[in-house]
Formats: C-alpha cells, structure tokens, sequence
C-alpha cells in the first residue's frame, strides 16, 4: 500500500449495536476506526489476537478494564494489550487502532 490521504467525509458508519462504526484504514498490519458509542449494553470483553489502542475524539464516559471503572474524557489515550477484558460506555467517540486487524470473530465476550 502506498501514500494515501483518506478525507474525512469518504468513510460510511455502519450500525452494530450500540456503536456506529466507521472504518478508515486496514491493512495486513493494522486498522483504525472511527466507533462512536450510543448506548450501555456493550458487554466485557477481549480480543484473542489484536492489541487495541483508543483514542478519545469526543464526549466522556466511563471504561471498564478488568472489571474495574475508568474515567475517560476528550484527548485520553488508553492501551489493551491482547486478553485485557474492557467494554465503554455511551458518550464516547473513539480513534480505534488494532494490531493486528480487527476481527469480530476474535472478540471473545465474558458475562
């Protein structure tokens, strides 16, 4: 993949539950994504084989990692390594990055 200058208008959300998710990039490395949160019922977590990287766009809300509640507002970075169990709570609009790629079927959902 060479240079490329992606504009912000050019990505299309898609509804999956409570989220809107708008990807932008994805390659064999890595993806990034746009995922705005817009309600509570995201359950706890964690990825099999990325490591997740968020960055706060927008709004604040609560994280859990492990169980335990985290405060998140505008500007906050927050790193899971591969097997951390997390979920976010509405208000929160994320940069999502995963190495490697995001795949739904490596998201594994504990209750």
């Amino acid at each position: 993949m060479g240079f490329q200058i992606i504009r912000s208008g050019k990505s299309k959300e898609i509804k999956f539950g409570n989220n809107r998710i708008a990807e932008i990039l994805s390659t064999k490395r890595f993806s990034i994504a746009k995922v705005r949160k817009i309600g509570n019922d995201s359950k706890l977590g964690y990825h099999i084989k990325s490591d997740a990287a968020y960055y706060v766009l927008e709004g604040e809300g609560d994280i859990v990692v492990n169980r335990r509640k985290y405060y998140l507002k505008k500007g906050d970075f927050v790193f899971y390594p591969k097997g951390t169990r997390y979920k976010h709570h509405k208000g929160l609009t994320l940069l999502a990055i995963d190495s490697p790629p995001f795949d739904r079927k490596d998201r594994v959902y504990v209750k």
